[in-house]
């Protein structure tokens, strides 16, 4: 089985979770079906049996990473996020338990690669997979940095009503790190699948974080944290890409989204398996 594969050369027989992840499934098929997905490979679980208790990643195997950094991201610049065998499936998503490293310059990937998989292991894992599959391994997907400058999280049902035909979708000025950990209040917005929008929930962005290619920067003094983060054109389009992505799987579906230069790049889908 191989070890290193690109989104675009992932055969039907290879979309397993068991080898190239629950996450690394979802995007390759949304890229081979011409959605906008950031470029990129993944490391299989594979190499995670036979090298991730080893203490470095061997100069052979780097230089192979490297070729591929190569071939999807113009800067050599990164996103290496965890692909795990049990996340974003139908039963159950491990949203959030995993990790991801952003902005990672190739002298740093080897570290961030080991960072994915040691999350395997960790005590929050442990506990989210107490009684439910256990089976785990950790795939690595490896992506083109992207910058955005509004991103967020958007859903193909409501997740309080349950009301299939209404989209919601929560945004943040910059990268969305700061709302996947839960320490900023995104504007929330509501759209019916006739792209109607049907409200608009403005919230106050005190935190503001951009990401160039070499350091995290703040920029509140620049933005005005009072403004509505997506013009109502790029709400509905937010919205009608959702649509397009649970029609392409054929049930509701969590997405992760990023617009850059007027680009909305999907960073994620996992279908919704549980409404609160």
């Amino acid at each position: 089985m191989p070890f290193f594969l690109s989104l675009h050369e992932i055969l039907k027989n290879q979309l397993e979770p068991s080898l190239i992840g629950g996450k690394t499934k979802a995007l390759a098929q949304l890229y081979q079906n011409n959605f906008l997905v950031p470029n990129g490979f993944v490391i299989t679980t594979e190499f995670f049996n036979l090298f991730s208790k080893e203490d470095n990643i061997s100069e052979n195997d780097l230089a192979i990473i490297f070729k591929y950094i190569d071939a999807c991201s113009p800067t050599g610049i990164v996103a290496v996020r965890s692909s795990a065998s049990v996340e974003d499936s139908s039963e159950q998503s491990f949203a959030g338990q995993f990790e991801t490293i952003l902005n990672v310059k190739k002298e740093d990937v080897s570290g961030a690669i080991t960072k994915c998989w040691q999350s395997l292991y960790s005590p929050r894992v442990s506990i989210y997979a107490k009684q439910r599959n256990d089976e785990r391994k950790m795939a690595v997907l490896i992506q083109e940095m992207i910058y955005p400058e509004v991103s967020g999280v958007a859903f193909s049902l409501h997740p309080v009503t349950t009301d299939s035909n209404s989209i919601v979708i929560e945004a943040v000025f910059g990268n969305n790190e700061l709302l996947v950990q839960g320490a900023v209040t995104p504007d929330c917005y509501v759209v019916n699948k006739q792209l109607e929008i049907l409200d608009k929930n403005i919230v106050f962005q005190k935190d503001i974080q951009f990401l160039d290619d070499e350091n995290r920067i703040s920029s509140k003094n620049s933005i005005d944290g009072n403004l509505q983060k997506l013009s109502d054109n790029q709400i509905v389009a937010v919205a009608q890409m959702v649509i397009n992505v649970e029609n392409f799987f054929h049930h509701p579906v969590d997405v992760e989204w990023a617009i850059n230069k007027g680009n909305i790049f999907i960073l994620q889908s996992r279908p919704i398996t549980k409404i609160n």
